[in-house]
């Protein structure tokens, strides 16, 4: 029973990290630029033709291609090497990394820890006070209209998201990746 009510569970974490995983990927999209001051401006700019140039913005680095190895955990406690590949959209490498370490371990820790509840074999986790959110270092920072740390604050989310993914898949396999 409690067996069937786990699979049913991790049915629904299938869908609920698609969902995620477009909400995150939509939020890579360009905002929409408004040159006009209010309303009625930006409505008569629109439907008069004119050429407006957008200030020049330094070139992206080139997306990191090809597997990763990430560690997640210290050291001193357990620890181990994650493998993944960065979507082709992910242009700051390290924050990436960082989203990945903590979705991993914190994602692992709560598996691990329902799995004891529901009558599992205990597993080996992550300590926790080595396991530490970085949402305010990467989170949005905006100059007016634009973000000026897109690169990193969206790679560190699809980090994240992928970690989280990751532990589940490891848990379900009964082994880290």
């Amino acid at each position: 029973m409690i067996r069937r009510m786990t699979f049913i569970k991790m049915q629904g974490a299938g869908t609920a990290f698609t969902v995620t995983a477009a909400l995150l990927l939509g939020a890579c999209a360009p905002l929409p630029q408004q040159n006009g001051t209010d309303a009625a401006a930006a409505a008569s700019a629109a439907s008069a033709p004119q050429v407006v140039q957008a200030a020049p913005r330094p070139p992206m680095p080139p997306a990191q291609q090809g597997e990763r190895r990430i560690m997640v955990g210290t050291a001193n406690g357990y620890h181990l090497m994650v493998k993944t590949t960065p979507p082709s959209q992910v242009c700051d490498s390290d924050a990436f990394a960082d989203g990945v370490r903590y979705g991993y371990a914190l994602t692992w820790n709560r598996l691990v820890g329902e799995e004891v509840r529901n009558g599992g074999k205990p597993k080996r986790k992550f300590d926790a006070s080595t396991v530490h959110s970085q949402d305010d270092q990467y989170k949005i920072q905006w100059d007016g209209k634009e973000r000026t740390n897109a690169c990193s604050s969206d790679g560190y989310l699809i980090g994240r998201v992928i970690g989280t993914h990751l532990a589940g898949v490891d848990m379900k396999n009964g082994k880290p990746s």
